[in-house]
């Protein structure tokens, strides 16, 4: 194997790992956009449609690509002796891109990111409230999602559990602890949203979902994974809200 000048195998330089990463990306967001058609589009113009036609790009990703499409620049202009370039980017930039190639190209799927291998534990509607809150409360559940069988029914949340506390107490003074799921859900007014999603989408697919959501002011409690994203399947996972700044980071 030939040897470049600063002792560095051909195929190993950090240079031609860095433009090798960067290029993937560039293919990549050129395919995602363009499918068979020829675009001409420079890198930062095809980042931007990316980001606002595809939705699939973090934030905290675009923020990193504009440096490191800035450094290839200059990689690309930059003085050569003999042919070869003389500046080499850092190992730093050299992982940073080719962490960004693999998150781009080849994204992780929801279920695998989710990191839980039990599947969600469910209620039935038949199932008294008591029973429901202690296993919430003992696993520090602040939802569980409800099967009347193998078909969702429901989304029990904390929330709506408040509301129905709050009828309790306005009605009778008390609570009737041993009131079925079903009357609870009663409460939820529609206002949790639940959406299923296959067991083949990805970690981007399911931030978009809960963005798209947000933005259109009618927001996702949570999605629920199965096996082909009905909802007349077991449940293989579930993802909140509050998990996006963990599965999108």
């Amino acid at each position: 194997m030939s040897t470049a000048e600063g002792g560095f195998p051909m195929s190993q330089r950090p240079y031609d790992r860095f433009m090798a990463a960067f290029n993937d990306i560039e293919a990549h967001l050129r395919n995602s956009l363009y499918g068979e058609r020829d675009g001409h589009q420079g890198f930062r113009a095809m980042l931007d449609e990316y980001r606002t036609r595809r939705a699939h790009l973090h934030p905290q990703q675009y923020e990193d690509l504009l440096p490191l499409a800035d450094l290839r620049n200059a990689l690309t202009h930059g003085r050569r002796l003999n042919g070869e370039p003389l500046a080499e980017p850092t190992e730093a930039a050299v992982s940073a891109i080719q962490r960004l190639r693999d998150e781009l190209t080849r994204p992780k799927r929801l279920l695998a990111a989710l990191r839980r291998r039990d599947r969600p534990v469910t209620a039935a509607p038949g199932e008294s409230v008591r029973r429901v809150l202690d296993m919430m409360y003992e696993n520090d559940f602040s939802q569980v999602p409800v099967y009347d069988g193998t078909t969702y029914v429901g989304l029990l949340t904390t929330n709506t559990v408040a509301r129905w506390v709050a009828d309790q107490m306005r009605r009778h003074d008390g609570l009737a602890e041993d009131a079925p799921v079903e009357e609870v859900l009663t409460f939820s007014e529609g206002i949790d949203r639940v959406e299923h999603l296959s067991r083949e989408t990805t970690v981007p697919e399911a931030v978009r979902r809960f963005t798209a959501a947000a933005e259109e002011g009618r927001p996702l409690t949570a999605v629920i994974v199965t096996h082909n994203g009905k909802p007349t399947e077991v449940p293989l996972g579930i993802a909140v809200a509050e998990d996006l700044a963990r599965l999108a980071g």
